[in-house]
């Protein structure tokens, strides 16, 4: 619609990338439409340079785009187990009523509790677990059914900084791993912490790309209120080859 323009870059297996924006730039719009929550008026979204598009969350699913969004009770049911949360997509592709493995089901779910340090002490409903680990419990369903890449909508907002370390530590994991991750965060420090780059929108459009290395929150500050980067003078550009393609 109205609320982006020119959004283009690349996401690239192995990485987390980070998005910075300030409120109402065009960010939840972003990561709806890569979700599949919101159909895009115009514009190309390529999986391994493949033009795919999406009606709906299904299909983001389908082609390994899992979102975790900032709200998490959005993304769990409230009053049900640990495990039930996370085995929940496990029961999207039976077509007819009809048995469901729970052996695999069960060495996935056990296997991405063990993996997130989830505590499961409260796991008769997910509203008894803290912030964190509820938090752990939505990132938890998407590893166990093996989304590549990973839509994380400022996951550590109101999470104590324990478990925010062990986020961060989670997200480089699935980096290293070979998923792609892309990061909202309204902190703006935690770019320098754990992510490769990051995408500055301004105004509904990408304004710059910059390493972590040089994206200290100054730079960030800078780029998210329209202002160019402190090095344009000397003719420096962002990375033209991360900005020619549409998310993937």
């Amino acid at each position: 619609g109205t609320k982006l323009e020119d959004v283009s870059f690349d996401l690239r297996d192995g990485e987390v990338l980070g998005v910075v924006a300030l409120e109402g730039q065009g960010q939840d719009e972003l990561f709806e439409a890569l979700a599949g929550m919101r159909r895009a008026a115009g514009g190309t979204i390529a999986v391994d340079g493949r033009e795919v598009r999406f009606r709906h969350p299904a299909d983001a699913i389908a082609e390994g785009l899992a979102l975790v969004p900032g709200n998490r009770t959005d993304g769990l049911l409230m009053q049900r187990s640990v495990k039930e949360n996370i085995a929940l997509p496990f029961s999207a592709p039976v077509k007819a009523w009809g048995p469901i493995d729970r052996k695999m089901e069960r060495k996935e779910v056990d296997g991405a509790i063990a993996r997130l340090q989830i505590d499961t002490r409260a796991q008769s409903e997910v509203q008894r677990l803290s912030g964190g680990n509820q938090q752990k419990v939505t990132i938890a369903r998407w590893i166990a059914t093996g989304a590549r890449t990973i839509l994380c909508f400022d996951p550590t907002r109101g999470i104590d900084i324990r478990t925010k370390r062990e986020i961060y530590q989670l997200l480089r994991d699935l980096a290293g791993q070979g998923h792609s991750v892309l990061l909202y965060t309204s902190e703006l420090e935690e770019v320098q912490l754990v992510c490769d780059r990051a995408v500055v929108i301004f105004s509904g459009r990408v304004v710059d790309i910059l390493p972590a290395e040089i994206a200290d929150e100054p730079a960030l500050m800078r780029a998210a209120y329209g202002m160019a980067r402190a090095d344009a003078a000397t003719g420096a550009t962002p990375d033209a080859a991360t900005v020619a393609g549409a998310p993937s």
